[in-house]
Formats: structure tokens, sequence, C-alpha cells
């Protein structure tokens, strides 16, 4: 008979990817990990994991279990939250993933105050632009800052961060401020490009009108900081977060163009699995992040 203890132990094999680190986090031997890993194979009688003396990879039966054994370990994490959440104490871990320009602007510190705040608090954070897939990563919450189109998740409204058309103050002298969203096609652009998909148009609003701008250019990339930097090098005009020029800006580095026709505004979400049970611990940081983005609004608006 399967026991479910061994499936949960397998998921946590899979996310440490090692049998030594899972001996350490659980406080049992390595040859226990071992021989129940094995009895898990034996009793589903299908091989889970490639065993190298480097590292561990899943098969393909591996990875189908993996998906749902995932699943039922949050079930049973949300059924502690539940219980605990009648408790007044507020204890226990929550995987968080975040973009680095809100991280670096706000939410590190905010987190590191939740931490403080609640003792019983065990918080990690993985700071990265690179958008993960919460459910097969694991993660309790996301901060992300987008049009959100995943039915899969539930999504809190954080705070706004609008966008600006920006430029060095020497591109400026050289090529001439935009004085409209029709100048940009005078102009060199730089684009901001998705993976696998075609650079946005830039959106602005002209006498009450939505208006969308095919704008060109010769550097295109799909991270910010990229555009960025080519902007920082005087080599065009680039629409980015405010929060993430914020620095540049104050200091003159950079200064805004088109303010009053500027129209991309997105918002910053806190999103979770809608599989989850909202415990307490999660509904308590939500509303900490949005408090510390509320009150550090200048940076995004």
């Amino acid at each position: 008979m399967v026991k479910a203890d061994d499936i949960l132990l397998f998921v946590h094999v899979v996310e440490e990817a090692s049998f030594s680190r899972v001996s350490e986090k659980l406080r049992i031997t390595m040859s226990v990990v071992s021989k129940r890993i094995t009895r898990l194979e034996k009793d589903l009688n299908v091989q889970l994991l490639y065993r190298t003396t480097r590292k561990l990879s899943l098969t393909e039966a591996g990875q189908a279990l993996y998906k749902k054994a995932k699943i039922a370990q949050l079930a049973v994490q949300d059924a502690k939250d539940v219980v605990a959440g009648f408790s007044s104490d507020v204890r226990g871990k929550i995987r968080i993933t975040m973009p680095v320009v809100t991280a670096n602007l706000v939410l590190n510190r905010a987190a590191v105050e939740f931490c403080e705040q609640y003792p019983g608090i065990e918080l990690e954070l993985n700071v990265t632009n690179r958008l993960s897939n919460i459910l097969d990563e694991g993660f309790d919450l996301a901060i992300r800052t987008a049009d959100l189109g995943d039915s899969s998740l539930v999504a809190r409204r954080l705070v706004d961060s609008q966008w600006c058309v920006c430029a060095t103050p020497e591109y400026l002298h050289i090529h001439g401020a935009p004085q409209h969203p029709d100048d940009l096609m005078k102009h060199h652009c730089l684009l901001y490009k998705y993976s696998g998909k075609k650079p946005d148009p830039w959106s602005f609003q002209v006498e009450n009108t939505d208006l969308n701008c095919h704008v060109t250019g010769r550097f295109q990339a799909d991270n910010l900081d990229s555009i960025k930097q080519a902007a920082m090098s005087d080599f065009g005009v680039a629409y980015l977060p405010r929060a993430l020029i914020f620095n540049e800006l104050k200091s003159g580095e950079l200064v805004t163009s088109l303010d009053e026709f500027a129209n991309k505004k997105l918002g910053i979400y806190a999103v979770y699995p809608n599989t989850r049970l909202v415990d307490k611990k999660l509904t308590l940081l939500i509303e900490h992040f949005r408090n510390a983005l509320q009150q550090n609004k200048s940076y995004f608006s």
C-alpha cells in the first residue's frame, strides 16, 4: 500500500534535489530517505527518479506524481494553517516570488519588518524578473506587475505602476524632445519585447482617445534593465516604469517627455493559487505589503 507520508517526502526530495538536504531538513537519516523513496517506487511499480552521484532528476512518471503530490502537500498545509488561524499566534513558512525593482525599492524592507513583527513567521524570498509558475514551483504568493489573465490565480491589486517616456538630456539636446506621440516616429525607440512576441505598441491618450503607436528602433530586449541602460547610454527613447528609473529622474540623468499623454499604467498584484485557502498569515502579509507600497506610492506614480 502506498503511504501518504512517502509521497510527501518525495515532494521534499524533488524540491531540495538532494537526499542529504532532505535528511538535514527533516532530521532523519539519509538512509531512511533513500529507503522510503525506494519503497514508494516499489509500491507504485514505477521509477520516479534518476539517481547519479551528482544530481537527481525526475522521470516522466516522477514529474506527473510531483505535480499532483504538490497539490496534496498544499492541501495538508492549508489544513494546518486554518487550524493555526484560530490561534492568536501567527507562525509558519511563506514562499514568495517577486520582481527585482519592487523588491529593492520597498518589499525587501517590508518583508524584514513583517518577520520582526511576527517572530513565528519564516519567509523565503525568490527575487527574480522571471515569471515563475507558482503551482509547479510551490510558491505561496507572487508579486506581479502585469495585466493578469491566468484564471488559476487569485489576485489583489496593491498599487498602480505608472510608465513614462524618457531619455537622457544629451539625447534630447541632439534629437529634440517629442511634443506629441506622433513625433516618436522620428526617434530611435528602445523596444521592450516579451520572449517570442512582437514588441507591444506604446499606448497614449490624446484628447480622451486611446492611441497606440507602433514605434521602431534597432534595440530590443526582454529585460527592462537592458532598455534602461540603453537609454542611459544616450541611444534612444524608452517607455519604462517610473519606479525603475526613480533615482535617475531625481538626479536628472533621465528626463521624461509626453507626460500629458502617457497612458500606460499596470497594477502591482499579490497573486496566489485558488487551490489555497487564504490563511491568517498570508492575509496579514498581503495587507502588510499593500500598506508598504501605498506608503511609497511616489516611486510608482
